[in-house]
C-alpha cells in the first residue's frame, strides 16, 4: 500500500462538535477526526486541501446504520475500517461506503461494547463486550471468542490494548489487569490485582498511601500501551504504571487524604503524607482517560480536567482546567501537531492544549474501499456443551454465589424473564412502599417465637427482599424512596409496573447527593433471602437523568456476600430498622453493630455498573444454595447510589412455565398472563420443544455448572444453539424464539409482543377486579373510566357495562358521565334505605 505525505493545518479552534456526550474520539489514517457518544449520531470532521472542514459530517448515510444506538467507543483497523461500539446492539463497522452490524447473532458474545483495540503487529481487532472479548483476525478473516472459560478474570473488560509485541492487555471493570501473549493464541493469561481490602475488617478498599507498589484498585477505567511496552492503567483510586505484568507502581490523587479520612469507622482512617510533596499527586483519584505524546502523558479525570505528566519522572508538569471545570473526561486524542483534544461527557469536544498548528500526515492510498469482515463461524453447540460437561465433571463445588453476567437488552420489560418467583420494583409506591410480586406457591416457614413479642408464634415468607442504607450516614438519614417520574411509558428503560400498567421511574436512593463525593458511602445494602435450592437474583439499574452534569456521575461497585444465618433478620432489618439506625437509637446502634459484621463476611462475587443512562442493565447472580445474601452497592464517589429493581427466580418445572395462563403471580397483578417466547410469533410448543428446552433450562440451574467459567460457557452454548436454529432453511419459530428468549436477546418483535401481552393482561385484570377500572383509584393506568372506586363497584353489582365510558369506546354511552353518577347516587341511596328498613 502506497503512502502519501499530506500537510495538515490544525486551527486554534475546531468547529463545534455536534456530539456533546462523547464516549470516544479518533483521528483516522486520512486525518479526519471522529466523535461518538450518546444521544447523537456519529460525526466526522474531514480534512480537505490540507485543512479541516468548517463543519462536521453526520456519518449516518447507510440503511444499516444503527440510528437508535448509543455509541461507546471507536477505533480504526489497519484496513481503514472504522469500528464503533454500542451500548446494547454490538459493534458497527464502516468501510468507507456503508455500515454493517456485528452482534450476538453473527459475531459477539455480548451486546454492550466497552472498548475496541487494534494490534500494531497483526492488525487483530479486540472487541471487549459484556460477554467477553471477540477477537477478529484480518489475516484469516476469522473470529476468536475469549471469556472466563478461556482464562479471562472477568467477562467485562473496561478497556483493552495491544503492546508492541502484539500481546493483549485488558483492564477489567472490577477485576484488575491481565495480559495474554500473542504466541499462545491468547490462551495463556497473567493477571495482577490489588488487595481487595487494605484492612482486616474489609472497610478500606483503597491504599492508605498516596504512592506505592502494585495496583491501587481493581476497579479499572482505562488502559493504554505506551512506547517501550510501558502500560498505564487508570483506576478509581489513582494511576498505575508498569513495564510488565509483574512490576507495578501507583500514584493517587490529591483527594486521597479526604477519601481516607471519610471512611466509616475511626479505626479505618489513616492518612500518609507523600514524601515527594504535591507535585507527585494527581489532581484526582478517579482516572477516566489516558493518552501519550512523546515524553508527555495526559491524564483525564472525572471532575478535575487533565494533568500533563513527565513520562520519565511521573511528576505533574501542568494541570489543565480551562473549559473542563467539573466535566467528565471520557477520552483523549493527540493530533499529529501535538494538539490535545478531550472528549467530554456533556461538554462536547474541547482542545485542551494547542500544538504547532501543522503536521505532515502519512496517508495510505487505497485503490478501493475494504470489504467488511466476515461474520464469525458458528461455534458448534455440541462442542460447547461437551466443554461445559467436562467442566462440571471436575467436581468444583464453587462458592455460594457467582456472577452470571449482564443483560443490556431486556431493559424494563422484565415480565416473563426475571422475577418469576419474587420481584420488587423499588419505590414505585413511594414514600415507603414498592410494587411487590410473589408467586402463589411461595412457601412460608413457621417461627416458634417472634422477636419483641414474647409468647407469640408466626410465619414468614422464605423469600425476602429489603433495601437498607449503608452505615456511613448522617444522623437521622435513611434510605430514600424516590419517584423520578410517575408515568414514563415512552421510555423502555423504565421498569414496567403491572399493578397499574405503566412505567414508573422510581428507585431506592442513598441520599448521596448531600454527601461530598469523597465520602465512602452511604451506599445501598440489599438483603435477599431464598430457601434451599438454586436461584437467580438480578439487580436492575437505570440512570434516568444521567445526562445532567452531577447525575451523570453514577458508577457503582457491587459486592455479594452470604450471611451465615437468617435468624430473625426479617424482623430486625426492615424500613423501621433502617430509620432507627439513622436515629442512632439504642436499637439502631445494635443494628448498626450487626451491619458492621456484614462487611467482614467474605465477598464471593463482584460486578460493576457504569454508563447506564442510555440503557438499563440487569446484573445477574446465581445462588447455588439457600440463605441470606447481602448485596453491597457501593457509591464509588458517585453523585448518589440508586437501584430500580430486585428480581428472584427459582428453578420452576418446565411444564408449568408453558401454559397460556401461568399461576405465578398474586391476583390483580399479571392476571395470570405474562410474556412468553411463544407469544412472539404465536407459536405453540410441542413435545420436540420440551425435549430441547427442559434439559437446557435445567442445565442453567445445575450447581456443577454454576462457576464463573461455567456461566460463560452457558452463554456461549445458548448463543450457539440460537444461531444454529436461526440459520436453518426451515426455521422452527418456537425453537428460535425460545432460544432467543433464554439468551436474553430482545428485538422489535420481542418488544412488540411484550407490549401486546401486558395490554391484554391489564384488560383481563380490569375484568377480574373492578377497582382497576376507576380513574380515581388508578389515576395513571390506561383504560380507566372517570368514576370513583365506590361508583365502579356499584356499577359492577348493577351489571352496568363500564366499557362504554372508556376513552376508546366506539359508541357513546347510554347516559353521560354526570347522568350516570347521579343515577348511581340514587341507587346507592335506595340500597342504604333498604338496609335501614331491614
Amino acid at each position: 500500500m502506497r503512502v502519501q505525505a499530506v500537510p495538515v493545518n490544525v486551527p486554534e479552534k475546531l468547529p463545534e462538535c455536534p456530539v456533546k456526550f462523547i464516549r470516544g474520539i479518533l483521528a483516522d489514517s486520512q486525518g479526519a477526526i471522529w466523535a461518538v457518544g450518546e444521544r447523537e449520531s456519529i460525526y466526522r470532521l474531514d480534512v480537505k486541501n490540507g485543512a479541516y472542514e468548517k463543519s462536521w459530517v453526520n456519518v449516518n448515510y447507510s440503511s444499516s446504520f444503527p440510528r437508535k444506538a448509543n455509541f461507546t467507543c471507536i477505533a480504526e483497523d489497519r484496513q481503514g475500517r472504522v469500528w464503533v461500539g454500542t451500548d446494547d446492539c454490538g459493534v458497527a463497522v464502516f468501510n468507507g461506503q456503508g455500515w454493517k452490524m456485528y452482534d450476538r447473532s453473527n459475531a459477539l458474545n455480548g451486546e454492550h461494547v466497552y472498548a475496541i483495540a487494534v494490534s500494531p503487529v497483526s492488525g487483530e481487532v479486540a472487541v471487549a463486550t459484556s460477554g467477553g472479548v471477540a477477537l477478529y483476525d484480518p489475516a484469516g478473516d476469522s473470529w476468536q471468542m475469549l471469556d472466563r472459560s478461556t482464562g479471562m478474570t472477568e467477562d467485562q473488560a473496561a478497556s483493552a490494548g495491544f503492546d508492541s509485541r502484539g500481546n493483549l492487555w485488558l483492564a477489567y471493570g472490577f477485576g484488575g489487569v491481565a495480559c495474554a501473549s500473542r504466541k499462545s493464541g491468547y490462551s495463556q493469561w497473567k493477571a495482577v490485582q490489588a488487595p481487595w481490602f487494605w484492612d482486616k475488617n474489609q472497610f478500606v478498599s483503597q491504599p492508605y498511601q498516596p504512592l506505592g507498589d502494585g495496583l491501587p484498585s481493581n476497579a479499572c477505567n482505562v488502559l493504554v500501551c505506551m512506547d517501550k511496552d510501558r502500560i498505564l492503567t487508570g483506576t478509581c483510586s489513582g494511576l498505575a504504571f508498569s513495564n510488565g505484568i509483574s512490576s507495578w507502581n501507583f500514584v493517587r490523587g490529591r483527594d486521597y487524604a479526604r477519601k481516607n479520612n471519610s471512611l466509616y469507622g475511626a479505626a479505618a482512617r489513616k492518612t500518609a503524607i507523600p514524601p515527594q510533596g504535591d507535585a507527585r499527586l494527581l489532581s484526582e483519584d478517579f482516572v477516566s482517560a489516558l493518552a501519550g505524546n512523546g515524553k508527555d502523558i495526559f491524564v483525564g479525570f472525572r471532575t478535575q480536567g487533565v494533568d500533563v505528566l513527565d513520562a520519565d519522572t511521573m511528576k505533574v508538569k501542568k494541570r489543565l482546567r480551562k473549559g473542563l471545570e467539573g466535566t467528565h473526561i471520557s477520552d483523549l486524542l493527540v493530533l499529529g501537531d501535538g494538539s490535545v483534544l478531550a472528549g467530554t461527557y456533556g461538554g462536547g469536544l474541547v482542545m485542551v492544549q494547542a500544538g504547532v498548528s501543522s503536521y505532515n500526515l502519512d496517508a495510505p492510498e487505497r485503490e478501493k474501499e475494504p470489504g467488511f469482515p466476515a461474520e464469525a463461524r458458528m461455534e458448534e453447540s455440541a462442542k460447547v456443551l461437551k466443554s461445559l460437561e467436562d467442566l462440571g465433571r471436575r467436581g468444583d463445588k464453587g462458592k455460594s454465589i457467582v456472577f452470571k453476567g449482564e443483560d443490556w437488552s431486556t431493559k424494563g420489560d422484565w415480565g416473563g424473564k426475571y422475577g418469576m418467583t419474587r420481584a420488587t420494583l423499588c419505590a414505585t409506591n413511594a414514600p415507603m412502599s414498592n410494587s411487590e410480586f410473589m408467586a402463589k406457591t411461595v412457601p412460608f416457614r413457621t417461627l416458634t417465637s417472634v422477636p419483641g413479642f414474647p409468647g407469640v408464634t408466626g410465619a414468614v415468607s422464605t423469600y425476602w427482599i429489603q433495601g437498607i442504607m449503608g452505615l456511613n450516614r448522617n444522623k437521622n438519614d435513611a434510605l430514600r424512596w424516590w419517584v423520578e417520574k410517575v408515568k414514563d411509558d415512552g421510555n423502555r428503560n423504565v421498569l414496567f409496573d403491572p399493578t397499574d400498567s405503566v412505567r414508573t421511574e422510581a428507585e431506592w436512593d442513598d441520599h448521596g447527593e448531600v454527601y461530598p463525593h469523597y465520602v465512602d458511602g452511604p451506599d445501598i445494602w440489599v438483603a435477599v433471602e431464598v430457601p434451599e435450592g438454586v436461584h437467580e437474583i438480578a439487580l436492575y439499574f437505570y440512570n434516568p437523568n444521567g445526562y445532567l452534569r452531577n447525575e451523570s456521575r453514577r458508577d457503582y461497585l457491587i459486592e455479594a456476600r452470604r450471611h451465615p444465618t437468617t435468624s430473625f433478620i426479617q424482623f430486625q432489618f426492615n424500613n423501621i430498622g433502617d430509620i432507627e439506625i439513622g436515629r442512632k437509637s439504642k436499637n439502631g446502634l445494635a443494628l448498626a453493630k450487626s451491619m458492621e459484621q456484614w462487611q467482614s463476611f467474605p465477598v464471593e462475587a463482584r460486578a460493576r455498573v457504569s454508563r447506564f443512562a442510555g440503557s438499563g442493565v440487569y446484573e445477574r447472580f446465581m445462588c447455588r444454595r439457600g440463605g441470606l445474601y447481602l448485596f453491597h452497592v457501593r457509591r464509588n464517589g458517585s453523585f448518589n447510589t440508586i437501584l430500580n429493581g430486585v428480581f428472584v427466580s427459582e428453578k420452576i418445572p418446565w411444564e408449568t412455565r408453558q401454559p397460556e395462563e401461568l399461576p405465578y403471580y398474586v391476583p390483580g397483578e399479571f392476571a395470570g398472563i405474562i410474556p412468553t417466547p411463544g407469544k412472539v410469533n404465536s407459536s405453540i410448543p410441542g413435545e420436540k420443544h420440551k425435549a430441547l428446552f427442559k434439559p437446557l433450562y435445567e442445565l442453567q440451574y445445575d450447581r456443577k455448572y454454576l462457576t464463573p467459567e461455567g456461566c460463560s460457557l452457558q452463554n456461549r452454548y445458548l448463543l450457539a444453539l440460537w444461531r444454529e436454529a436461526s440459520r436453518q432453511e426451515e426455521q422452527d419459530k418456537y425453537t428460535v424464539d425460545g432460544l432467543q428468549w433464554e439468551a436474553r436477546i430482545s428485538d422489535e418483535q420481542v418488544r412488540k409482543s411484550f407490549d401486546e401481552t401486558m395490554k391484554r393482561s391489564w384488560h383481563q385484570s380490569q375484568i377480574y377486579y373492578p377497582c382497576n377500572r376507576s380513574r380515581e383509584f388508578m389515576p395513571n393506568a390506561p383504560g380507566t373510566i372517570p368514576f370513583s372506586l365506590q361508583e365502579v363497584m356499584l356499577m359492577a353489582r348493577l351489571r352496568i357495562d363500564w366499557r362504554q365510558y372508556r376513552d376508546d369506546a366506539k359508541t357513546l354511552p347510554e347516559k353521560s358521565v354526570q347522568e350516570m353518577k347521579e343515577y348511581l347516587k340514587q341507587e346507592l341511596l335506595k340500597q342504604q334505605k333498604s338496609r335501614r328498613e331491614r
